[in-house]
């Protein structure tokens, strides 16, 4: 209403001047433009008098939602434009929200289904040789019971067990914890209840167990009555008391647990339960009151206002009196305290390098689609130039105006973002490991582009909308109307190319910074898969087997397995057969024992704790593994002869300076001496990029484990020979399950998906780049030809050849292409040795990989150079003066 009469106050007041210049004898429409000349501007006088009536933000805000109005019927009057820069941010935005969703999963939310998992903290004690790995049992109770900075420490072993009675059973995953396991993580149960510190008093007083919703659906078909009924696990009987929410699966970062144990149940089910890198203990024994079995990973959640430091300056002085009452050489640390991503368990270990090099190289992409979208927005700036002339020249503000112009650009950011996340989606399956098996365990990632995705797509979309529009904008907001109404030419216009030319520079060095960082990983895989890991994993096949469960002892067991390597042997194309602990490549290391070798003295915080493995005879010539000394095992080496070992290349080099001086001697394993017969060459035993490193192998028919593995090499393929191989363990025993069977070459696949995962990322991050630079080159050229159309119909005119006008455009973009190329060489040689960590066989300054990023950059500069030059070169005289 008041608005209203406002706008009446006006008319009325102009309306009165106009009849009072009438009546002095002017006539009508001289008086009426007086009368307005006098008054001054009707929209602003109406508009400043309007808002004395609001509040300072109300003004800003209908001012701002004026320019968003503007704005959004602007840009749908241009839908090329916007729908390029909508392109162009979509696919910086989308490489980098599939990085940022994979860093979410592994760093951010690591752990589904737990309360504020980024909070919590990993306990750890360090090697005497620098190694990360878990807690003793003991320890952690003292560390439980004596700190002061946690609110709640839990501690847990991961293992494998067996799920079943009979050939029924099947390998599951599982973690025996302490009773305040699923209170500090905030845990609940979907059936029955969880674990509670009454179930963890007392070994084999509260048989009872928790199973993960995926394994309730696999295994019971989502039986309803599940909570109450008799599992056998390594055939010993629980009760399972509850069902876990189906997003929690356990505290190892990416790997899936399917059941979770008491861990006072330890001693009554220990005679399978081997912890990851930890070494069997004896039967009976049990691991709860052993300080040299570092066994257990532990997690604390700090006390409100306690930092990292104050924790780890707490548990620093509760491992020196640690060490003081139970010194050992085994550790330099008794315990430590890391933030969860630095826990020596889980896939951060291995993906950490992969991600932050695919973070690099997002951020590289992001620079190249801000560069561009700087370049299309400087463009149709000059388009607008007038319209900015004519409000500058009606009293708009500079600030103003380039309000209007970042406005522009924030509202494309908004479906910007929108396709980011959608390509995302597109992208995620590269960075999947859904189904991958580790030793063989299932990895699973939270991959959803949730929430915190979404708004990370947004944010940076709209950042990088302000932030690489800001110069445009202050470049076009300064245009004024007596430039606009002159016939400019070259100066202004040079600078404006300038700065152009400038930006497609950086997207061309950046694209060469990228192709390099690819191909320098496509050759580390490449180099990776033809590795010589040092074993021949074709043509061979893996039965995993464990007898304890089925009541076989230590006697029937060596009996057992002997039987089998002789039946399997006898088999048809059968070319070498053996039973072994552990596989070759499991990406994480397996178990260490503590080595003493004789007449060696030990040095100070020096760690003798090596990998070793229980093979029988024949381990060697199924995965030919050569040997550079001595002998491999055969059938005397039982428990009626001589204890005897074999060390590899390393080890022997190490203590003894060469592998035939090893011969003879004796180290000490488990209490026992024993001699060295064999010096085997080295293997890659965790993953393809180890050092070389001390290894030792023991006779099954001296060092008895229940749990082996049974590699058999042959002429077949691998679902033949396996399908050849199960009648011939249930021939044996009917009621013996295959835990697992797949080919060795399985393996090999593990060991390279962090390579598999950087490789496929970064070849279509390298795609999106080149794809950028050549728009934006092609455009910058284009927009050349189109600025001298004039000039060019003029030279066509006076006899210039259209070879000499498509040489001049062409050779404008190679000058261009080679600066960009030569900065990006530049570029690359600092910093692809940052990438040392995530290659492997090539060299960080491999020149085949430089020349392919400068061929591929250089290949594309001729292509989008040439279409637009071809185009000048076609220009009808004419026509072209004509349009002048």
């Amino acid at each position: 209403m008041r608005r209203r009469d406002v706008d009446e106050e006006i008319q009325s007041h102009l309306a009165m001047a106009v009849r009072d210049r009438i009546a002095a004898g002017e006539d009508p429409a001289s008086a009426e433009l007086a009368a307005i000349r006098e008054f001054g501007n009707v929209t602003l006088t109406s508009e400043a008098t309007k808002s004395v009536w609001r509040r300072g933000w109300e003004v800003v805000a209908a001012d701002v939602w004026q320019d968003v109005c503007y704005a959004a019927r602007l840009l749908r009057r241009s839908p090329m434009f916007s729908g390029v820069v909508v392109m162009v941010l979509g696919l910086g935005i989308g490489a980098n929200a599939t990085v940022f969703t994979l860093f979410k999963a592994i760093f951010l939310k690591p752990l589904p289904g737990v309360v504020a998992p980024a909070d919590l903290q990993a306990i750890v004690a360090r090697s005497s040789g620098g190694r990360t790995v878990g807690l003793s049992y003991p320890d952690y109770e003292y560390l439980r019971d004596h700190q002061h900075v946690f609110s709640n420490v839990t501690a847990s072993g991961m293992s494998s067990f067996n799920l079943g009675i009979g050939n029924r059973a099947e390998r599951v995953w599982g973690e025996m914890v302490t009773g305040n396991y699923f209170e500090m993580l905030g845990v609940r149960a979907s059936l029955g209840r969880t674990l509670m510190p009454s179930d963890n008093v007392a070994p084999g007083q509260h048989p009872v167990a928790v199973i993960t919703d995926g394994l309730w659906r696999r295994a019971f078909s989502a039986d309803p009555a599940i909570v109450g009924q008799t599992i056998h696990i390594n055939a010993h009987p629980l009760t399972v008391v509850g069902v876990l929410e189906p997003a929690f699966h356990g505290t190892v970062v990416s790997l899936v647990m399917d059941i979770f144990i008491p861990a006072m149940e330890q001693p009554v089910i220990a005679a399978a339960f081997r912890p990851v890198g930890t070494p069997q203990a004896p039967v009976g024994t049990g691991m709860l009151r052993q300080r040299n079995t570092q066994w257990v990973m532990v997690l604390g959640r700090p006390s409100p206002g306690v930092s990292l430091a104050q924790s780890a300056a707490d548990v620093r002085v509760l491992a020196a009196q640690l060490a003081a009452d139970n010194p050992t050489a085994d550790f330099s640390q008794r315990a430590e305290v890391l933030p969860l991503w630095r826990s020596p368990y889980g896939a951060q270990t291995y993906l950490l390098p992969v991600v932050i090099l695919l973070g690099v190289m997002g951020g590289v992409i992001l620079l190249i689609v801000c560069a561009n979208v700087a370049n299309l927005v400087l463009a149709r700036g000059l388009t607008r130039r007038g319209e900015i002339a004519v409000r500058t020249a009606l009293g708009a503000a500079r600030a103003r105006v380039m309000r209007l112009l970042l406005i522009e650009n924030v509202i494309l950011a908004v479906p910007g973002a929108l396709a980011g996340i959608v390509l995302a989606r597109a992208l995620l399956p590269l960075a999947s490991f859904g189904s991958t098996p580790i030793a063989p365990m299932q990895v699973e990632l939270d991959l959803s582009t949730d929430r915190l995705v979404t708004a990370y797509a947004l944010a940076l979309s709209c950042a990088s909308a302000v932030v690489f529009g800001f110069v445009p904008a202050f470049r076009i907001s300064r245009v004024n109307l007596a430039d606009v109404m002159k016939d400019e030419l070259s100066p202004r216009g040079a600078g404006r190319t300038r700065l152009r030319s400038a930006l497609v520079v950086v997207q061309l060095a950046m694209s060469v910074l990228l192709l390099v960082g690819a191909a320098l990983v496509l050759r580390s895989l490449n180099a990776s898969r033809t590795a010589n890991v040092g074993f021949d994993p074709n043509g061979v096949v893996s039965l995993s087997l464990d007898l304890k469960p089925n009541g076989y002892d230590e006697a029937r067991g060596r009996v057992f397995y002997q039987q089998l390597l002789d039946n399997v042997r006898a088999m048809p194309r059968v070319e070498a057969a053996t039973v072994a602990a552990y596989l070759p490549l499991t990406l994480v290391d397996g178990s260490s024992w503590s080595v003493t070798v004789e007449k060696y003295v030990r040095r100070k915080d020096e760690d003798l704790s090596f990998l070793y493995n229980i093979i029988s005879p024949g381990y060697f010539e199924t995965l030919r593994v050569g040997l550079v000394a001595g002998r491999v095992f055969d059938r005397r080496d039982d428990t009626a002869g001589p204890l005897v070992a074999i060390v590899n290349d390393t080890m022997a080099k190490r203590f003894w300076k060469t592998p035939e001086a090893a011969l003879g001697q004796r180290i000490r394993v488990v209490n026992q001496w024993r001699t060295i017969v064999g010096v085997a060459k080295d293997l890659k035993y965790a993953r393809v990029t180890e050092s070389p490193r001390p290894y030792f192998y023991l006779p099954q028919a001296q060092q008895y484990f229940s749990n082996m593995t049974l590699q058999v090499r042959a002429g077949d393929s691998a679902n033949d020979l396996i399908a050849r191989l199960r009648p011939v363990v249930q021939a044996m025993d009917p009621n013996l399950p295959i835990l697992e069977a797949r080919p060795l070459s399985e393996q090999v696949r593990v060991a390279l998906a962090g390579y598999e995962l950087a490789a496929g990322t970064l070849i279509v991050f390298g795609v999106m780049a080149i794809g950028l630079a050549a728009i934006g080159l092609y455009g910058l050229v284009a927009y050349a030809v189109e600025q001298n159309r004039h000039e060019l119909g003029i030279c066509l005119a006076l006899g210039a050849s259209r070879a000499d006008v498509l040489r001049r455009f062409l050779v404008r973009g190679l000058r261009l292409g080679t600066i960009g190329a030569a900065i990006g060489v530049l570029g690359a040689f600092a910093t692809t040795r940052l990438m040392s960590s995530v290659l492997y066989g090539v060299s960080a300054a491999d020149p085949r990989s430089f020349a392919f990023g400068v061929a591929t950059v250089m290949t594309i500069t001729v292509i989008a150079s040439f279409l637009p030059a071809w185009r000048a070169s076609r220009t009808d005289p004419v026509t072209a003066l004509r349009r002048h």
